[in-house]
């Protein structure tokens, strides 16, 4: 059995709570918090939507207030499943509930649940690029299922 590196052993820890961090701001619709943890060049990448990367914090400011937008402010809640962390990256898998009033929602919202993964690299202490993985089937599906 060998010793962990005690600074490999920080970083993973500080990653770890930086995706916390982040997961906990943009819950809350905090943009402007949710942006200081970023990189300046950081790049977002929306599984579903891999052809359309999201570049720039300024970009990636429109596309989370486009995004936030399809829920009820207050409503989002993240529970974390597991969050694996080194001194380079973190992955967080969640699992998400809201009230959905995005496309195709009948008026008042419903209320949805939906799994989501995170894989963010870090560059000096703050998000370089992050991935998305979630099932844009949950959304159809509540949808659907709301539906009169």
């Amino acid at each position: 059995m060998t010793m962990q590196d005690p600074v490999e052993t920080r970083l993973s820890r500080d990653n770890e709570a930086l995706l916390r961090k982040q997961v906990d701001a943009w819950a809350r619709n905090d943009l402007d918090e949710l942006l200081t943890l970023y990189n300046e060049e950081m790049e977002y990448i929306d599984i579903p939507f891999i052809d359309r990367p999201v570049r720039g914090k300024k970009d990636f400011r429109e596309y989370l207030e486009m995004y936030n937008a399809q829920f009820v402010p207050g409503t989002v809640q993240v529970e974390y499943v597991n969050i694996i962390a080194n001194s380079t990256s973190a992955v967080g898998e969640l699992s998400v509930k809201a009230r959905y009033i995005g496309d195709g929602a009948p008026e008042g919202g419903v209320d949805i649940s939906w799994p989501v993964v995170l894989i963010d690299t870090f560059v000096n202490g703050k998000v370089s690029t992050e991935h998305a993985h979630f099932d844009s089937q949950a959304f159809a599906r509540a949808v659907k299922l709301a539906a009169p």
